[in-house]
């Protein structure tokens, strides 16, 4: 076993390898001098490539081919994530029990259920002339260090040591076969609505879970509500298991021989005492549920004619969970036909956000529905048989070996209908349930469709290129060295002639896709009038938001259910009153903390009044508010533990949207099963109280306010003591990495490996929000002032000085520059390697 110490690990810093043996002296060295700190000689590339990893950890590679770049890039993500890209590899294409044992056996069989299985040919044609190309060579870049690492052991990261197994080789086809970490849509909430459906009916769907355009669903003819299994987490466990990330049994692991011999930070790795600590159990790229996800992304930009600088800004931050290692990745690949920088996954060749050397790109989710759940009903004694347009028609059935470490083989049994997978079937109640999914068809790999657009030059070329992006559903923000600013939504979007995709239809043949909408009937904006543009994953059936949703997008049912409006209202006012804009003032919105749904609910306090002293106290305290949710507020702290409208961890479910939703509904059945108002429902009841209250309005609405105020009050002396002016927001919003093997090992690892936790102000609902994965902002063509930031660090390995350097810097809210010209970045280089092919 090589021990290693933090500071060797890292970056390797004052070892070189060439053929993974030669040493060369000078750690840290310029990009300029003759030797560089790393040489490794490999197998598939065609000219020497030079990669100079900067001072915050961003690998910028300069190659003299086009697709050495890709190579590079692979090879890169590799060293510095490769334990991470190995998992998502394994989990996606359903591999994880030749490594981890039988207890993985059914996340198996669901991730095959869902990989892409059709074929190739059309897959690769539908991404672009070279997508095939890309995908070789990034894959062929991966494979060069797995083999190192096979020949060099203190190249192999701890996780492969302490779990004792090693990294497999990828195909280029495995980087498009992925497919369940794509965040599409609407499952889950799909089969929600039905349970309430079935239970209630859906008069209470305006409390409960508002869509939008003022859009009313309604249950589709045919459809058995009686027929779903009682328990929705038996129906969706196998699209949960596709769809979430690895568990780690530590029990389980010990059954097969337990843990082998690593070292972090030179000391040797300890299993943890069984049930120490939680498992975490997720790993960057594959977050729980994404149905349950909401998005808190923002991307805008600015015209020339109303910024201080001499061109348009752009600035994009999308947000999803955090951890570590992180979701994304930053590189930077300049080869003839390609200078570009940004952000993407590390598992995926290319780039979806940043800029190249003519235009900027952001992104943030745009809702569009690529999900549908079929109810099929089966033939009695051979449920293997749905009934489709009058006759029986026989699902495919697919059998694989799935290998098992321990020894041998499980036989899996899948079952595919027209539609796609089937995830649960009864046969004793004639039923089985399909899902189809815009993912699973050719050209929808998630986020690959950006090796289109990462290289184009111009809106044109940006704008036509989006027909190739499949998912998720996007909206696409648009900046160039013109000072032209754009927005286009993309994605690839089923047409749904009968019914509107927000329930579960019959599989019958009834209710079927009719091909999808052409990409130019998703809606455009570029240039407009008032000189800026934004996205904050808000509902945008529309061209310009002045005009609110248009029949026409409303009509194509493209999806009803995105994020409420509270940032993007905030994003509207900011813009609408900044002439004069710079990335100061861009960075000062992306990390903007203002409640809108504070100032609204607060705005209606004046008049209430309580002989509780506790409610007095809390009353004063928010009308007296400035709305900003401040770590050091008293006020914050109050309005998140009474509504949980920002979702603080530790501040409850709220108390508002409960005692609202009582005093609007008698029956106590429906209360219990609908549990609290939905956000903007909980609003429109403080500020309209006679739409939603009998009697005397008012009264009503201030009887809820006061009693859920008096059990907040409650719970902020119990969590914070009985003196107001200490009662802290930044009490409850603390944020913690923990490594998915944290709670196999020792203390001393998981202190090495798990980020101490920190205080971060904004989260759901203000601008700022909790999860920017990516913080951008630039002025297209001043390239080298371009800002960047993303959390905790660019590398996997604990040991390195890029693992979590980013972190507080991150959760300050701060940027750091990413610099583009060679110049800037050989003066600013804190690591140099050169890549040799072999022979």
């Amino acid at each position: 076993m090589i021990h290693r110490t933090r500071a060797r690990a890292a970056l390797a810093l004052g070892t070189a390898v060439i053929a993974t043996v030669a040493v060369a002296q000078g750690a840290g060295t310029a990009a300029t001098q003759e030797r560089p700190d790393d040489v490794y000689t490999v197998e598939g590339l065609s000219e020497p490539v030079d990669i100079l990893v900067d001072d915050y950890g961003v690998p910028h590679i300069y190659a003299g081919e086009h697709y050495d770049s890709f190579f590079a890039q692979g090879f890169n993500a590799a060293r510095d994530r490769l334990w991470q890209i190995d998992l998502w590899r394994r989990k996606g294409l359903g591999q994880l029990s030749e490594v981890f044992g039988p207890a993985y056996v059914e996340q198996d069989r669901a991730n095959r259920m869902f990989s892409y299985r059709d074929d190739m040919y059309w897959e690769w044609l539908s991404y672009g002339n070279d997508a095939k190309e890309i995908a070789e060579s990034y894959t062929a870049g991966i494979n060069a260090y797995v083999k190192l690492t096979r020949k060099n052991q203190e190249l192999m990261p701890w996780e492969f040591e302490f779990l004792r197994y090693e990294p497999e080789l990828w195909k280029p086809e495995d980087v498009v076969r992925l497919r369940s970490h794509a965040l599409v849509g609407n499952l889950r909430s799909e089969v929600e609505r039905a349970y309430v459906a079935r239970d209630l009916g859906l008069q209470y769907e305006d409390i409960r879970e508002p869509l939008d355009a003022g859009w009313k669903t309604q249950v589709p003819d045919g459809l058995d509500l009686e027929s779903f299994p009682e328990d929705p987490d038996e129906l969706l466990r196998t699209y949960d298991l596709a769809t979430q990330g690895v568990d780690f049994d530590q029990a389980e692991l010990e059954s097969l021989g337990g843990f082998g011999e690593a070292t972090v930070n030179g000391r040797t790795v300890e299993p943890a005492p069984p049930g120490s600590r939680k498992a975490g159990d997720q790993i960057g790229q594959l977050p729980d549920n994404p149905d349950d996800l909401d998005p808190g992304s923002n991307t805008f930009a600015v015209s020339p004619e109303r910024t201080k600088t001499d061109g348009a800004l752009i600035a994009s931050d999308p947000h999803r969970g955090q951890s570590v290692p992180s979701l994304r990745y930053i590189a930077h690949l300049n080869a003839p036909g390609i200078d570009v920088i940004g952000a993407g996954e590390p598992g995926l060749p290319g780039l979806s956000l940043g800029h190249n050397q003519d235009i900027a790109f952001g992104l943030t989710i745009y809702d569009i529905d690529q999900e549908d759940l079929y109810v099929y009903e089966t033939r009695p004694g051979k449920p293997n048989q749905y009934r489709y347009k009058g006759r029986w028609e026989p699902m495919r059935v697919k059998t694989e070996e799935i290998p098992v470490r321990g020894g041998g083989t499980e036989t899996v049994e899948m079952r595919f209908t027209r539609h796609g997978p089937v995830i649960y079937q009864d046969p004793k109640s004639k039923v089985a349930f399909g899902v189809r999914t815009v993912w699973t068809e050719p050209g929808t790999a998630a986020y690959f469709g950006s090796i289109e657009y990462m290289r184009e030059g111009d809106w044109r070329g940006f704008h036509t290129s989006l027909n190739r992006w499949g998912t998720p559903g996007e909206n696409q923000q648009y900046a160039d060295v013109e000072g032209n600013i754009g927005w286009k939504p993309a994605g690839r979007t089923p047409i749904r002639p009968n019914w509107d995709g927000l329930l579960p239809v019959p599989g019958d043949g009834s209710y079927e896709w009719d091909g999808y909408y052409d990409m130019d009937q998703l809606p455009v904006s570029f240039n407009p009038e008032r000189g800026w543009l934004q996205t904050n994953n808000e509902s945008r059936l529309f061209d310009d938001h002045e005009t609110g949703p248009l029949p026409e997008y409303v009509n194509r049912k493209i999806g009803f259910e995105a994020s409420d409006p509270w940032r993007a209202i905030r994003t509207r006012e900011v813009l609408g009153e900044m002439d004069d804009a710079t990335q100061e003032s861009m960075l000062a919105l992306q990390t903007d903390h203002v409640s809108v749904p504070g100032r609204l609910i607060t705005d209606e306090l004046d008049e209430v009044t309580s002989d509780d002293p506790g409610v007095r106290q809390a009353l004063d305290l928010l009308r007296g508010w400035d709305h900003d949710m401040n770590a050091d507020s008293g006020a914050a702290a109050v309005f998140d533990v009474w509504t949980d409208i920002h979702g603080a961890p530790g501040t409850g479910d709220g108390f508002l949207g409960k005692a609202l939703l009582e005093a609007a509904v008698d029956d106590p059945a429906v209360v219990e099963q609908i549990g609290a108002v939905a956000d903007t429902t909980a609003v429109d009841m403080i500020r309209n109280p006679e739409k939603w209250f009998d009697g005397d309005a008012v009264a009503v609405r201030d009887a809820a306010i006061t009693s859920s105020l008096a059990a907040a009050a409650r719970k902020l002396t119990e969590d914070q003591g009985s003196d107001p002016d200490r009662w802290r927001y930044g009490h409850y919003n603390q944020l913690e990495l923990i490594h998915p093997l944290s709670a196999l090992v020792d203390p001393q690892t998981r202190e090495a490996i798990d980020i101490e936790p920190m205080e971060k102000e904004p989260v759901n609902n203000t601008v700022g929000d909790a999860g920017a994965s990516w913080r951008y902002i630039a002025e297209p063509g001043n390239w080298d002032d371009a800002q960047a930031m993303t959390n905790p660090g660019q590398s996997g390995d604990p040991e390195s000085q890029f693992y979590e350097n980013l972190f507080v810097p991150w959760a300050n809210g701060e940027t750091f520059p990413l610099y583009y010209s060679r110049e800037e970045v050989e003066k600013n280089t804190a690591l140099t390697i050169r890549l040799e092919p072999a022979g």
